[in-house]
């Protein structure tokens, strides 16, 4: 039988099957630890069962009986009611590692908690060449963390001036780099949903101004239609009345002119008539002389 250990490594409870003591029934398997970082204990953990592992469940470290090997034991149901308030908790691991004086160390890739009591009693980072360090595993002490955030822890400078190497085997090592990755593949995807969600909304934005310029537009033809049809209909009006005015004086004018025609041919046919009067009257004093002669 493999004797139980004091401490244990975050990634090794992970998938880890859970048990209830009582009626040995699976509670599903651990996705998660619930990291306190301003305490620096783990509180509990969350876990996952059912199709695609959608229904998950909170148990507080306290309820833990038993870490063995292959399976954790835990007494009582799961504690719904602290599921959200513990589904959000900082995740330590893959954050970046700075010092109180500003200068970046590296990053988290383990902690390792001691298994009756959850308390951590070292974390585990790796180094970025850090005032040449070697790119390694280093042990960092729990007092040492001065805060931590969802992607920066703080420490004391001083604490990480002379680190201690962690030493660990080759496969070890291969865990703890794959499960920087694995938190850095999640971190990963959340922000390229957020850049997938602020993209949509900048692209519905588009959506709403092309919609409010296209009706503006629309707006605009319409006023500048109806201002060329009134151009038109008033150019049409004034070509109209000025072509009126014009037929009238033409009308006018020969109006005039046939009158004046009308007038001279009038006059000459009563100078004709009275000349043919006289020359009538003429003859025929002529003709009643020549009968009396």
């Amino acid at each position: 039988m493999n004797k139980i250990p004091e401490v244990i490594k975050h990634s090794q409870l992970l998938k880890r099957l859970v048990l209830d003591r009582e009626t040995v029934e699976e509670q599903g398997c651990i996705e998660e630890l619930c990291l306190d970082p301003q305490s620096h204990q783990v509180i509990g953990f969350i876990c996952k069962s059912g199709l695609f592992g959608k229904q998950k469940k909170y148990f507080a470290w306290k309820q833990i009986e038993t870490i063995g090997a292959d399976a954790t034991l835990v007494n009582g149901k799961s504690q719904v009611d602290n599921l959200e308030e513990h589904n959000n908790i900082v995740n330590i691991i893959g954050n970046e590692l700075w010092t109180d004086t500003g200068e970046k160390v590296g990053f988290i890739v383990e902690y390792i908690l001691n298994i009756k009591t959850g308390a951590i009693v070292n974390y585990l980072f790796k180094s970025n060449g850090w005032r040449g360090v070697l790119d390694s595993v280093y042990l960092l002490a729990p007092e040492a963390v001065s805060s931590a955030g969802n992607k920066r822890v703080i420490v004391v400078n001083s604490s990480v001036e002379n680190p201690q190497c962690y030493t660990g085997g080759v496969a070890e090592k291969l865990g703890l780099l794959h499960n920087f990755l694995q938190a850095d593949l999640v971190r990963t995807r959340e922000h390229i949903d957020i850049a997938r969600s602020e993209a949509k909304k900048l692209a519905l934005g588009f959506q709403q101004r092309a919609k409010v310029v296209k009706k503006q537009a629309e707006e605009k033809a319409q006023i500048v239609t109806e201002q060329a049809k009134q151009k038109v209909e008033n150019f049409q009006t004034k070509s109209t009345e000025k072509k009126n005015r014009k037929t009238q004086a033409t009308t006018y004018e020969f109006s005039t002119k046939i009158q004046q025609v009308t007038t001279e041919a009038k006059e000459k046919i009563d100078g004709v008539k009275s000349q043919g009067i006289k020359i009538f009257n003429s003859s025929k004093d002529e003709g009643e002389q020549n009968t009396n002669d």
